[in-house]
């Protein structure tokens, strides 16, 4: 695959997401499956404009006090992953025994933050004895836990059980749904959301060649549009998305106030861009909506020699594929938090599907791999 590109909105995003949630270049770069050096350039050049805001009503002493106390939080975080990087999927047993035996190197606190483990869980794995059953449950019971806030308490008993064996922790549905009854996790999504674009139009459109084909064999072979709303206490937001078919990752995505052409543009070109598809080689489609049958629209397709494709009229079942994304964002998202401000939506949505969906939320349709592994995994045997 050729070189990804990416356009100044979603740089100014990343950035702003590791300066406000202090996270270190390495694990941001794990996270969006982009090189270490290129996110480091991003900070470099980006960085400042979000440091300030970051420190409100501090005088200029008082922000180059909090910076160096933040920049040393960086450099122990950077040193720490670098020497336990290995072990950050490993069972909590083995993260604790990491812990124990570099506690005179770093802060325990900053390990078991870095690591994702509780520093109760390490102290009572310090102190207590117990016997193999015992450690055995606990352990399984951590990696319960650990499964379910990944997910962001999203996945009931049938995904963290797929999740755990994909892991190497093998366990059944039952023993899951037992340990979270008794833990008290629940899944937190909620009802689904429909909405849909504006077909009442007289502009041009083309017939369906898709034909609810969802399964196919390589990437960049069949993408898939829709647009959805965001509600915010400041008005709508608009999310236009593009998905690769064969991996159901999110490839394109663009947010703005009004349901325009340039919206879905703008996506477009961001997926085009991050994926760099070979000439003539993808399949687009999308809904009869307004903005996809738009002259501008159609001709940046014709420019990516992208051939054309379109659900039949009133037929929801054509674009089920990316219609289920936008359905399990709201679920998973939006339905979970109200919105003072499009913004505030936006660097959740940013998060959610660059950082979660992507990189970590496994899907069964890629035989329960997140849609960037699932494309790696392909791309690795091509090469092979």
């Amino acid at each position: 695959m050729s070189r990804q590109t990416f356009d100044e909105d979603f740089k100014r995003s990343t950035v702003q997401m590791m300066i406000e949630q202090n996270k270190s270049v390495a694990q941001t770069a794990r996270d969006l499956g982009i090189s270490p050096n290129t996110i480091h350039n991003w900070k470099k050049k980006y960085g400042e404009e979000f440091i300030e805001a970051s420190f409100p009503n501090m005088t200029e002493a008082q922000q180059l006090k909090a910076m160096q106390k933040r920049l040393r939080d960086l450099e122990e975080e950077n040193a720490i992953l670098k020497k336990a990087n290995a072990l950050l999927r490993e069972r909590p047993s083995v993260i604790f025994s990491f812990i124990y035996e570099n506690r005179f190197i770093f802060r325990v606190e900053k390990m078991c933050k870095v690591m994702k483990v509780s520093r109760s869980g390490y102290h009572k794995w310090v102190d207590r004895p117990e016997s193999e059953k015992a450690k055995r449950h606990k352990t399984l019971v951590k990696h319960v836990h650990k499964s379910y806030l990944e997910s962001r308490g999203l996945y009931g008993s049938p995904k963290i059980a797929k999740d755990l064996e994909r892991k190497g922790v093998p366990v059944c549905q039952k023993t899951v749904a037992r340990i979270m009854k008794e833990e008290n996790l629940r899944s937190k999504t909620v009802k689904k959301y429909k909405a849909t674009t504006n077909s009442k139009h007289s502009l041009p459109v083309y017939e369906n060649k898709l034909n609810q084909e969802f399964k196919v064999d390589a990437p960049n072979k069949v993408w898939v549009a829709d647009i959805t709303y965001i509600p915010t206490s400041e008005g709508w937001l608009y999310l236009a998305s593009v998905m690769d078919l064969f991996s159901r990752k999110i490839v394109g995505w663009s947010v703005d106030k009004t349901m325009t052409k340039e919206l879905v543009i703008n996506a477009l070109d961001r997926a085009y861009n991050r994926q760099k598809p070979p000439l003539g080689s993808v399949l687009h489609h999308s809904d009869r909506g307004s903005q996809y049958c738009s002259k501008d629209y159609q001709k940046k397709l014709t420019k990516y020699e992208m051939d054309i494709s379109m659900s039949r009229k009133g037929n929801c079942y054509d674009n089920a594929c990316i219609e289920s994304f936008h359905s399990v964002l709201k679920k998973e998202l939006i339905y979970l938090t109200k919105y003072k401000t499009r913004e505030q939506a936006k660097k959740e949505i940013y998060e959610y599907i660059e950082i979660f969906y992507n990189s970590k939320r496994i899907h069964s349709a890629n035989g329960y791999l997140s849609p960037s592994e699932y494309e790696r995994m392909y791309l690795s045997k091509a090469a092979s």
